[in-house]
C-alpha cells in the first residue's frame, strides 16, 4: 500500500503546510481519539473534514471495506468529497489520535476569513502529488508488482501494525487479489530468501526481484 508520506518532503512538510495546520489548530481545538475509533464524513447531509493532528488512520471504502490508504498526521480527509452526492469512505484510527471533525463549509469559511488560501493550496498540491504517486504505484501493474508494493508499505508501517497484522491480511484488505494468489507469491518469496515471515508477520524484506 502506498505510504502517503512518500514525497519530496519525506520527513517534513513545506512550511506553508505546517502553517495551515497551526492556523487550523487555533480555531479547531484538539480532541483525543482512541485506536479503532471510526469516523464518517457525512453527518445529517453535511460534508465533514477530519483534521488529523497526531497519529495514523486508515481510509476504508464503505461498500466493500477495501482499505484505500494509510494517512499520517498532519493531514486532512474529506475535502475531495465536497462535490460527491455522498461520502463513501470511513476513517478508522490506527493508533491513539488527536483530531478535529469540522464541516467543510466551516473550514473553507475560516480559510477565507483569515486569508489562508495560499497555505491551503500548498496542502492541496501536496495531496495531489501523493495521489499521483499512489496511482503510479498501484494502477496498471501486475499482481506481483502490487504485492511487492504492499509488502514495502507494510514494512514502513508502525511497529504496532506490523506486529498485529499478517502480510496476507494487510494485502487482502487493500486489494481484490485472491487469497491463494497472495499466499503463493508470499511462499515463493519466503522460500527464495527474499523476505522473512514468521507466524504470518512480515519481519523484514531483503530484496524483491523485479520479475516473478
Amino acid at each position: 500500500m502506498y505510504d502517503y508520506t512518500k514525497t519530496l518532503y519525506h520527513n517534513s512538510h513545506p512550511q506553508e503546510v505546517e502553517d495551515i495546520f497551526n492556523f487550523i489548530k487555533e480555531i479547531c481545538p484538539v480532541k483525543k481519539g482512541r485506536a479503532g475509533q471510526r469516523f464518517t464524513l457525512q453527518q445529517n447531509n453535511i460534508k465533514m473534514c477530519l483534521i488529523l493532528y497526531q497519529g495514523t488512520c486508515i481510509i476504508r471504502r464503505i461498500k466493500d471495506s477495501l482499505v484505500l490508504s494509510t494517512i499520517k498526521a498532519p493531514n486532512m480527509v474529506g475535502l475531495y468529497d465536497l462535490y460527491h452526492e455522498k461520502s463513501e469512505i470511513q476513517v478508522i484510527a490506527n493508533s491513539d489520535i488527536e483530531f478535529r471533525l469540522v464541516s467543510i463549509e466551516e473550514l473553507l469559511k475560516y480559510t477565507d476569513q483569515h486569508h489562508q488560501w495560499k497555505n491551503f493550496c500548498y496542502f492541496l498540491l501536496l495531496s495531489a502529488t501523493r495521489f499521483c504517486d499512489y496511482q503510479k504505484e498501484n494502477a496498471g501493474i501486475s499482481n506481483y508488482e502490487l504485492i511487492c508494493n504492499m509488502l514495502t508499505s507494510l514494512e514502513n508501517e508502525s511497529f504496532e501494525i506490523r506486529a498485529t497484522t499478517t502480510a496476507l491480511e494487510y494485502i487482502q484488505e487493500r486489494s481484490k487479489l485472491s487469497r491463494s494468489g497472495i499466499m503463493k507469491t508470499l511462499s515463493t518469496l519466503r522460500e527464495g530468501g527474499y523476505i522473512t515471515i514468521k507466524n504470518g508477520l512480515l519481519i523484514n524484506i531483503l530484496y524483491l526481484p523485479k520479475k516473478f
